[in-house]
Order: C-alpha cells, then structure tokens, then sequence
C-alpha cells in the first residue's frame, strides 16, 4: 500500500526529472525545417539557414529511411556555403560544402534514383570547383556535370538539373566543351519546364551579361524577381548590372 510520505516522495522525483528535460526543446518537425530552409535560401538569411541545419541534423539523426532528410540538409549546407562566399569566407564555405557532399552521398545511398539528390550533389560540386584552384575546378566541375547527367536520366524534367547543366556550359571554357548557346539553351529548358524556376531567369541573366547583351540581362533579372520577389541572388546580380550600367 503507497503511503502519503511515498507518494510525495514520488511527486519529487518526477519534479527533478522533469527539471532536467530543457524547456526549450520542441519536438520539430522535417517540414519545419524545410520551411526554414526554403526562407534563409531565397533571402540568404543566416538565423533562418542555421535554424534550417539544426533541425534537420535532429531529422537525419533520425530513421531517415529514404534520404529526405539528408537531401534537405545538404541544400541548407549549399545556401550556407553560398552565404559564406558571398561574405568572403572561403574556408567556412568549404567546409560547408564538405558536409553538404556527404549528406548528399547519404541521401543518393538510400534512394538512387531520387533526381534532386543527385542534382543538389551536383550543386555542391559546382560550387566546390568555383572554389577551387584549376585542378580543382576540373574534377568538381566533372563530378557536377555527372550528377547533373544522372538527374536528367532519372527525370529530363527537372528544371534544377537542367539549371546546373547550363551552368556548367557557362563556366566551362570553350576549348573543353563549354558553350554560351548551349548554356541558354538549358536555361530556358529550365524556365519552360517549371514557370516558378528563378534560377533559370537569373543564371540566363549571368550569360547574357557576359556576352555583352545588357538590356536582355536586365529582363532576365527582372522577370526572375517577378517569379520570386525574395531571390537575394537576383537581387544582387541585377544591383551590380545597375552599378555598372
């Protein structure tokens, strides 16, 4: 028979337990993270990519059965990286790359055939070879142009693979098979695919820049901010067209 003196005995010690569970640890969601993800990637908003990462570290410690979770936390480790560059932080954007490859590689392991994994791999090697000395840029650049290869033989309709394909014909000089026409071939691919698709109006931006088409940049910046408003890297492509211009 539980006496008074054991029951409250009882009552304390779930007091003290209690007291030790952290007040603050809300039990988040893949979908919350996904949301901090899709808000600190459009606006490079550090807080929002960092929140992004911490809840979707917590997600892939998790069963993660089909990769999603990973594949989200490599994207939030690109737009980390991206953030990183773009603050002058080389190093913090390599090693943001190189977590992000390897929660890309765990993804692609647990569903092969899932194109965006391998298109968000091809993103981090892009952007690692855009961080790279020559030697560098040559084996990332091929190890993205792969990935982009494989994304589209799982699903030619995939406008982010397409985006990255034309990327890669962009960056890459002529003498080794790069083309300005190709490139904007995949990128208005991309935009015919998926209307919403900003990167595609803002890399065919880039190209038509540098081929000297000014007029026809400035369009393409704009109507990638028509798609979305909150495109940072639109953004400040189209304030330095305007700088310059």
């Amino acid at each position: 028979m539980i006496t008074f003196r054991d029951a409250m005995s009882l009552l304390c010690l779930c007091a003290i337990v209690m007291s030790l569970i952290p007040s603050w640890a809300p039990c988040e969601t893949l979908e919350e993270g996904i949301e901090a993800l899709k808000a600190g990637y459009d606006t490079m908003a550090l807080p929002k990519l960092q929140e992004a990462i911490r809840i979707l570290q917590v997600q892939a410690a998790g069963p993660d059965e089909e990769g999603s979770a990973h594949y989200h936390l490599a994207r939030a480790f690109e737009g980390l990286a991206i953030y990183h560059t773009n603050q002058g932080g080389h190093d913090e954007a390599l090693h943001c790359l190189e977590d992000g490859i390897a929660d890309a590689k765990i993804a692609i392991e647990r569903t092969p055939t899932a194109s965006r994994y391998h298109t968000v791999l091809g993103n981090l090697f892009g952007e690692l070879a855009a961080q790279s000395g020559i030697i560098g840029k040559i084996r990332n650049g091929r190890l993205a142009a792969a990935s982009y290869a494989r994304a589209l033989e799982l699903d030619p309709r995939n406008a982010l693979a397409h985006v990255g394909a034309g990327i890669g014909k962009l960056e890459t000089p002529a003498a080794f098979g790069g083309s300005f026409a190709d490139a904007l071939i995949e990128f208005r691919t991309a935009q015919a695919l998926d209307s919403a698709c900003d990167e595609a109006w803002t890399w065919e931006g880039i190209a038509l820049r540098r081929h000297g088409s000014i007029a026809e940049a400035r369009h393409a910046f704009t109507k990638a901010l028509e798609v979305n408003p909150r495109s940072d890297h639109a953004q400040r492509e189209l304030a330095a067209l305007e700088e310059d211009f």
